[in-house]
Parts: structure tokens; C-alpha cells; sequence
């Protein structure tokens, strides 16, 4: 299966990773929690819009990173986490799998963000 990145507004950007689908003969939760956490990554209007600005790129490496702190985040009960990979601070919403925005490294003047209850470097 080609795994895809799905933005808010719906358009979708393939990449080019391969996942093994898992055969599961479990209950319904079993089915609901593996579904889950193959959620990929989303990336807001904003998210997009400031990566563009930004001239930031996520590799699909990168994204696989994301989705596996995500993981992490949300079996550790986060709901909103700063995420910090390579020279990018990425704010992300763990329940709805959004990268709400991205601030490189330059670009980060405060260096304070709010509004978050975890943090993860990649």
C-alpha cells in the first residue's frame, strides 16, 4: 500500500513508502486501535502555508518520524505537542494527526509556545 499525505483541504500527496498490513483476527477494538495508529499525519492550510513560506521540506522519512512520535504521544496522553525535528518546531494536535504550523529554526523570535502539554524531539 503507497501511504498518503491527506491536508486538510482534502488533496492528497502520495509517498512512497511501503507498510505491511497487519492480519488481525481480534475484536473490534483490536481493529479500531491498529486503524489508528496507522493514521498518517495531516498538515493544516496554515502548516502548509508556512512550510511554502519557509521553503521547509518534509521528507517522507520525516513524516514517518512524526507519525511514530504521534504514536507515542498519544499512548503517553497528549493532546497537543511541539515537536522538534532537525532546525523545525512543529506544533502538532495528536487527536486529529494535524501539523497545525512550522517554525524553522531563524524564524523562531520568542522561542515560546503555548498551548501545548508535551514536547518530542526527533
Amino acid at each position: 500500500m503507497v501511504n498518503k499525505i491527506t491536508y486538510v483541504n482534502g488533496s492528497e500527496l502520495s509517498k512512497g513508502i511501503q507498510r505491511n498490513q497487519k492480519n488481525t483476527n481480534g475484536g473490534f477494538a483490536e481493529v479500531l486501535e491498529n486503524a489508528k495508529n496507522e493514521m498518517e499525519v495531516k498538515l493544516s492550510a496554515h502548516a502548509q502555508e508556512r512550510l511554502k513560506q519557509q521553503n521547509i521540506n518534509i521528507s517522507p522519512q520525516d513524516l514517518s518520524r512524526i507519525n511514530d512520535a504521534a504514536n507515542l504521544a498519544e499512548k503517553k496522553g497528549a493532546k497537543e505537542s511541539l515537536m522538534l525535528l532537525d532546525n523545525v518546531a512543529l506544533v502538532v494536535n495528536i487527536t486529529n494527526r494535524t501539523i497545525i504550523t512550522a517554525i524553522d529554526k531563524t524564524r523562531q523570535k520568542d522561542k515560546v509556545f503555548t498551548n501545548i502539554d508535551s514536547t518530542i524531539i526527533l
